[in-house]
Order: C-alpha cells, then sequence, then structure tokens
C-alpha cells in the first residue's frame, strides 16, 4: 500500500552555487582579519572558505552568514559584520525626504 505524502519544496544539487546565498537574505557576513588557521574551512557547511596560496580565501557567492567560521577561528583572525549598513525601511526618514 502506497502512502501520500504531501509535496514539498526542495534544492536542487548545485543550487547554491548557481544562486548567490548572500544576495537575498543573508543578514551578516564574515570578512577575513589575518586568519591564519586552515582547520577553519573544514567546518564551513557551504564550501565558502577554502585556501589559496596557503591563505584562506572567501567565496561571498557560497556564504549564507551563518557564523560557523568565526565561531571555529582560533585566532579570532574572522569577523562577523552586517550585511547591509544603510538606512533601512521603505519609508523615508523624517528630514531626509
Amino acid at each position: 500500500m502506497a502512502k501520500n505524502l504531501p509535496i514539498v519544496p526542495t534544492a536542487k544539487p548545485g543550487s547554491m552555487a548557481e544562486t548567490p546565498a548572500g544576495s537575498t537574505w543573508r543578514e551578516k557576513r564574515p570578512v577575513l582579519m589575518n586568519c591564519t588557521c586552515l582547520e577553519v574551512t573544514l567546518y564551513c557547511p557551504d564550501g565558502a572558505l577554502s585556501i589559496v596560496e596557503g591563505k584562506v580565501s572567501l567565496d561571498l557567492n557560497l556564504c549564507k552568514g551563518c557564523g560557523i567560521c568565526a565561531n571555529e577561528c582560533k585566532d579570532g583572525g574572522i569577523q562577523m559584520v552586517p550585511e547591509y549598513t544603510g538606512a533601512q525601511g521603505v519609508f523615508p526618514v523624517k528630514g531626509e525626504e
């Protein structure tokens, strides 16, 4: 007897590489500040961190802003900063109209 299951949305393989994760919903992004712990690349769930010429490199097109890298970096060389620092909201602020 077959069981009827609801249809749920799923991501197709490779979709993270096709659509920049941070382009619409990332609130914070990592900034590399002399990160010397190369093993931090093993913790990134999206593969946004890699080692290029012996240094940690970041691909913001793959980063979703989870902050795991900043948490696992032993030397404090990765800091999370707000993705957007401009005026927020849809309506103009009084005096800036």
